[in-house]
C-alpha cells in the first residue's frame, strides 16, 4: 500500500518523511515517450534500491496540467528522504551498479529548470488512493501564523472531510521551503490530493467557498495563493512496495 508527497512530496509520503526535493523540469515534445518509458523502466527500479538500501523514503514522477505559470516545466520528480543527509546524497549511481545499469546508457533527455528542497510540517495520509494533485504555493505575511492555522484549523477539517468522504479529497499537507529562499520566492506550499483532474479543478471553483469558523488566513495571507498547479501521477515508487 502506498505511503506517500508526499511532494513530496507531491504524491503523499508517508509520516516519517520530514525533508522532500521537488525537481522541475522541461522534457520537449519530441522527447516525451522516451522520457516517460526510461523513467518508469529504470529509474524508478533504482529509486526503489534506493529504498530498499534505506537512503529515501519515497519517488514520484509528475506530470503538470495545462500550461501554469510562466515557464516551460511540464514534468517534476518528487524524493523524499528521513534527513537532509540522504536527501543531499540519495545514492543514485550505488544503486544503478548493484541493479547492473550503466546510467549512460538510461539517459532521460531532459533541462532541469529548478530544484527545490523543502520540510514536511503536517500531513494527512487519507486512503493513498490520489492520483492528482493541487500544489499550492504561497508567502504568507505570517509564515508561523499560516502553519499553527494550517494545523489546527484546516488540518481537522480536512481530516473529517477525508474520513466522511464529503468532499472528493484524499489527502493533504503543508511543508515549508528551505531552498531557495528570496523576496520573489514562495515560501511554503501546501498540497490537496484528489482521484482525478475533474475533482481537483471542481475544488478550485470558489464560488461557494467559506472560511472555517476562527480563520485569520486573510490575515495571515491577505495576497493568498501566488500560484495554484494540477499535477498529475505518472510512477510511484514507496517503502512498501
Amino acid at each position: 500500500m502506498k505511503k506517500l508527497f508526499t511532494l513530496l512530496l507531491l504524491t503523499s509520503f508517508a509520516l516519517q518523511a520530514q525533508y522532500y526535493t521537488i525537481t522541475y523540469i522541461k522534457v520537449a515534445p519530441e522527447n516525451v515517450s522516451n522520457f516517460e518509458r526510461l523513467e518508469i523502466d529504470y529509474w524508478s527500479k533504482i529509486a526503489s534500491q534506493n529504498i530498499e538500501n534505506g537512503k529515501q523514503l519515497g519517488w514520484a514522477l509528475m506530470k503538470k496540467y495545462g500550461t501554469a505559470g510562466n515557464n516551460e516545466v511540464n514534468y517534476a520528480f518528487i524524493n523524499a528522504h528521513k534527513n537532509l543527509s540522504d536527501l543531499l546524497n540519495p545514492g543514485w549511481m550505488n544503486s544503478a551498479r548493484k541493479l547492473g545499469y550503466n546510467t549512460q546508457d538510461i539517459s532521460s533527455d531532459y533541462q532541469v529548470y529548478e530544484m527545490h528542497h523543502y520540510k514536511i510540517q503536517d500531513q494527512i495520509i487519507g486512503n493513498n488512493d490520489a492520483k492528482v494533485w493541487i500544489w499550492n504555493y504561497a508567502r504568507p505575511k505570517n509564515l508561523e501564523g499560516f502553519l499553527s492555522e494550517n494545523k489546527k484549523i484546516w488540518k481537522p477539517l480536512h481530516k473529517k472531510n477525508i474520513m466522511s468522504k464529503s468532499n472528493s479529497m484524499k489527502n493533504w499537507g503543508v511543508g515549508t521551503k528551505l531552498y531557495p529562499v528570496g523576496q520573489d520566492e514562495s515560501t511554503v506550499m501546501t498540497w490537496d490530493g484528489f482521484s482525478s483532474v475533474e475533482d481537483a479543478l471542481e475544488t478550485l471553483d470558489l464560488s461557494d467557498w467559506v472560511a472555517p469558523k476562527g480563520s485569520k488566513m486573510d490575515q495571515y495571507d491577505p495576497d493568498g495563493f501566488r500560484l495554484r498547479v494540477i499535477w498529475e501521477q505518472i510512477k510511484y515508487v514507496g517503502a512498501s512496495e
